[in-house]
């Protein structure tokens, strides 16, 4: 099992279990034990809100509060302003050291921990990030890896052409044009694919 994959990106495995196993469905008896599956990564903030208020007044915050974060830090890894939420939970941890060392009322007057990562959450990152499906999510990271190899074949075959016609240093040139306009456009190109879809849909109805 990939331990450390897991950990720097929780969500790129949201959907492992019903590609895997074709456990989708939550009809099973033993699915029917746990908890609803959270529709989205605001969902599962949510969740893991009321989890860390409940520790938070079991232990000691000063101790405990950077363990709790750390927890929920790679939830949005990749995504666009994923490294500003990640600063701005670095600084939720260090809160009750930073205020319980200057006045213990100062802390005693913060809001709870759970309202503090959801409005990092909502500060940085987009409603579209936010409230993505695990569907959707799978369903873009496949386009983008499909999109990818489309990309490679494609920079592949104008390497080979420009080698043979222009040397080596203009297909360096193209290559690293065509590299910094296949990021760009990933995501655009998905969002554009998923607006089509809706629209037939909608129009099938």
């Amino acid at each position: 099992v990939d331990y450390e994959g897991w950990v720097s990106n929780p969500w790129g495995f949201c959907m492992a279990d019903r590609v895997l196993y074709g456990d989708g469905d939550g009809d099973s008896s033993s699915s029917s034990l746990l908890l609803p599956r959270p529709k989205n990564r605001f969902e599962v903030l949510e969740a893991y809100g009321r989890h860390v208020d409940y520790e938070e007044q079991m232990w000691d915050p000063v101790k405990i509060r950077r363990f709790m974060t750390k927890a929920v830090s790679h939830l949005f890894a990749g995504e666009p302003n994923a490294k500003r939420y990640r600063v701005a939970l670095d600084d939720i941890a260090g809160l009750p050291k930073k205020l319980m060392a200057k006045d213990p009322n100062l802390f005693e007057k913060q809001p709870p921990l759970s309202e503090l990562i959801l409005d990092a959450a909502l500060k940085h990152l987009s409603e579209e990030v936010l409230y993505r499906s695990p569907e959707e999510s799978w369903e873009k990271l496949v386009w983008e890896e499909e999109e990818m190899e489309r990309k490679k074949n494609v920079v592949s075959s104008v390497v080979l052409s420009g080698s043979r016609n222009n040397g080596e240093d203009a297909s360096s040139d193209v290559v690293a044009s065509e590299m910094r306009s296949t990021s760009k456009s990933l995501i655009q190109e998905w969002q554009i694919s998923r607006k089509e879809e809706e629209k037939n849909y909608c129009g099938d109805d």
